[in-house]
């Protein structure tokens, strides 16, 4: 049921509501004006408008426990145990005590989607600073009840206590009084608690669940009387084609089939099981319509030819002068490929809709941008629609605009029925085909013959124009974006396009060092922008072993990134290449990452161990294979990802951790972007062939050696 006055107040009941807007000034919370003093009736009315005034809440519920709410969903990137964490040690509770209500939009703000790291570094440390001002707030209240000067108390294990006495004593429960009380939140403010976080390890809320297969994700979830569903993938890429004829009468034919029919370019079938939808689809068996585009596909050059200038990223200074005059100037080109997103949980959504309303359940990034997908998919009020967002079983970029609940909305208001609709892995790559684009990088630099950098111009093609700035001290630069009408459709992938400017730039990087005969680490350390940045490139090489001269074809490469919000990452590599194979193997991994405050040592360390996985992907096997009408990958026997016997031993430091800066900043995309230039800068120490397009496959790094 929708959030409105009425569940509101019920909600409420007796409980202490606290909302609060978290105000951040880089633009990636929400800035609002101050709050003014209410009563649960105006708040009830704020609520209505689905929590475009308050982004998040909290509830002090009688018994002394409390609730939680947030828009955020947990992708098994440990969220729900960070919150838990957070809060319960804000407020001095045992964590059975802290409950999470996570993605659910009828009871929960719309604070965004999680993506991009934000969901630590804004809403789970904007409800730390939270709760210092709930305890103050609880603070207060006690001393009026008790007649006496709040200096004179201590919140203190989920009470309020008398200094002097402390039989003298009001639970947090006692002060429940069915009020809510507003405030606004900066997140990002320096840490300078007297009581300061302290990470005490904890395991994973749901740990033992996903370990022993009792997590209920999306896939799992039953609610009864529920038919599958499922739409004609495509042989074409999506966009460029349709269908011109099919068979609906054998697909409607095939037992267990409830509906079949032509859906806009595309066609859906219904059926009690998922294997009898698929058997329609295949009896359904499509004639599709023929791109009306050249099949052959010169990625680069069809990238060139149709660019346009989108913006100007960055520029200072003249860099064009200094280019002319500078005594070493290099001019190269980079080549990124299509990637896919790869999720072990493919998109999925459960959804019923009775008359103009719709409930979905939904393994969701972005469970308001679903509610708005669905609302429009059925011509209904968004207030009508509610997206229960599920645990997540990966997403990585691909789910925060996903169709699949306005599909399966859809199916069911077609049917009448609860519909499961369950993307199959062809249809995710083919069906879906959003991937992270392949990317044109022309980068130019001039430097001085001692090693400094003075200029450089960058132009990036189809790129989102992330990445280039805030690494190097340059003063003269100037970096373009352009974008080009291209047959794959382009999707969020993590690290955004900062692993493909990184790529370029951290290769270009090394390039220059060797052209001035300077080691690739002192030249970083020459040019950095950000001080920061020189402890992390010492850590790396130390724990990698940079000084020593590696056997035969082996070789150790770095590189550094300047994510946002203040991320600061290096990795460095060790790779050995078989000359005879062609086959790169990376040895060694070592990352050392300045992100602030850590909140669970644990929950990181995994989560980081998994990033640099994906940059080793992405260096070495990852690639969607299209021409101009279609895509020939079609589930993971055409796309290599990493596999456990690729997996190498990493060591990994967290300098932040020991200086204690502040807030934590999030390092959920931060250790793929480097992980990928590292790993190409070591391939070309170790056989002196710098490959300028990724992935380094066998293949490649053959030609590559045949070349030289």
């Amino acid at each position: 049921m929708p959030l409105n006055r009425r569940t509101f107040l019920e909600l409420l009941g007796g409980s202490t509501a606290y909302a609060f807007t978290f105000s951040c000034s880089d633009g990636t919370g929400t800035v609002d004006e101050a709050p003014v003093e209410a009563d649960a009736g105006v708040i009830a009315n704020h609520a209505v408008r689905y929590f475009v005034d308050y982004t998040e809440w909290l509830f002090i519920h009688a018994d002394g426990s409390v609730t939680a709410h947030a828009g955020r969903v947990d992708m098994g990137q440990g969220l729900k145990t960070v919150l838990s964490n957070l809060i319960s040690q804000g407020l001095q509770l045992p964590p059975e005590k802290v409950e999470l209500v996570l993605g659910d939009t009828s009871s929960c703000p719309d604070d965004g989607p999680t993506e991009g790291s934000n969901a630590t570094r804004i809403v789970g440390w904007g409800y730390w600073r939270a709760c210092e001002r709930i305890r103050d707030h609880l603070v207060e209240r006690a001393a009026g009840i008790l007649g006496v000067s709040p200096k004179k108390l201590v919140y203190r294990d989920g009470a309020i206590v008398a200094k002097n006495d402390p039989t003298v004593r009001l639970a947090i429960g006692e002060l429940a009084d069915g009020t809510v009380h507003l405030d606004t939140i900066e997140p990002r403010a320096w840490y300078s608690s007297s009581t300061p976080y302290v990470d005490r390890g904890t395991p994973s809320v749901n740990g033992e669940a996903i370990v022993t297969g009792t997590l209920v994700y999306t896939g799992d979830f039953d609610p009864g009387d529920c038919c599958y569903g499922a739409f004609a993938s495509s042989q074409y890429h999506i966009q460029l084609t349709e269908i011109e004829a099919a068979d609906f009468a054998a697909a409607a034919a095939v037992p267990g089939v409830v509906k079949v029919e032509r859906t806009g370019a595309s066609a859906m079938a219904v059926g009690e099981s998922f294997t009898s939808v698929q058997r329609a689809l295949k009896a359904l068996a499509p004639r599709w319509r023929i791109p009306e585009r050249d099949r052959i596909l010169d990625v680069e050059g069809e990238i060139r030819r149709g660019a346009e200038l989108r913006k100007t990223v960055e520029e200072a200074g003249d860099p064009e002068r200094k280019l002319g005059s500078s005594p070493v100037r290099i001019s190269e080109t980079y080549i990124t490929q299509y990637a896919s997103q790869v999720p072990m949980e493919t998109e999925t959504a459960v959804a019923e809709v009775e008359g103009d309303r719709a409930t979905v359940w939904a393994s969701t990034q972005a469970p308001f941008k679903a509610r708005v997908r669905v609302a429009k998919r059925l011509k209904i009020p968004e207030e009508n629609v509610r997206i229960i967002a599920m645990p997540v079983g990966g997403a990585f970029g691909v789910k925060v605009d996903t169709p699949a609940p306005d599909e399966a909305a859809l199916l069911a208001r077609k049917t009448g029925r609860r519909v499961k609709h369950v993307y199959t892995r062809e249809y995710q790559f083919n069906g879906r085909a959003r991937y992270k684009e392949a990317v044109v990088a022309d980068i130019t630099s001039g430097v001085t013959e001692n090693g400094r950098l003075v200029a450089r111009t960058i132009d990036l093609y189809q790129d989102e124009g992330f990445g280039s700035a805030d690494t190097y001290d340059i003063p003269h630069v100037r970096t373009r974006l352009f974008s080009s009408p291209m047959p794959a459709r382009h999707g969020t992938m993590r690290g955004t396009s900062f692993v493909q400017t990184c790529f370029a730039v951290e290769s270009h990087t090394d390039v220059l060092a060797e052209a001035l005969g300077i080691d690739p680490l002192e030249f970083r350390k020459r040019n950095l922008a950000v001080a920061s940045f020189g402890p992390l490139l010492d850590a790396v090489a130390e724990m990698i072993g940079y000084q020593r001269a590696p056997d035969g074809d082996h070789g150790i490469g770095v590189a550094i990134c300047h994510h946002g919000g203040r991320q600061l990452g290096a990795v460095a590599a060790e790779v050995s290449v078989d000359r005879t194979s062609g086959v790169v193997r990376v040895e060694r991994l070592a990352g050392a990452f300045d992100i602030g405050l850590v909140i669970n040592l644990n929950t990181l360390t995994a989560n980081t161990k998994g990033a640099m996985l994906w940059g080793l992907g992405f260096a070495l096997f990852e690639e969607v294979r299209v021409d101009g009408h279609q895509s020939f990958t079609r589930g993971l026997s055409d796309y290599r990802i990493p596999r456990f016997s690729d997996v190498p031993p990493m060591e990994i430091a967290f300098l932040s951790n020991e200086t204690k800066d502040g807030w934590p900043r999030g390092c959920g995309e931060l250790p793929v972007i480097p992980t990928v230039s590292a790993i190409a800068n070591a391939v070309a120490r170790a056989i002196g062939v710098r490959f300028h397009t990724l992935p380094l496959t066998p293949e490649r790094v053959l030609e590559g050696l045949r070349e030289s």
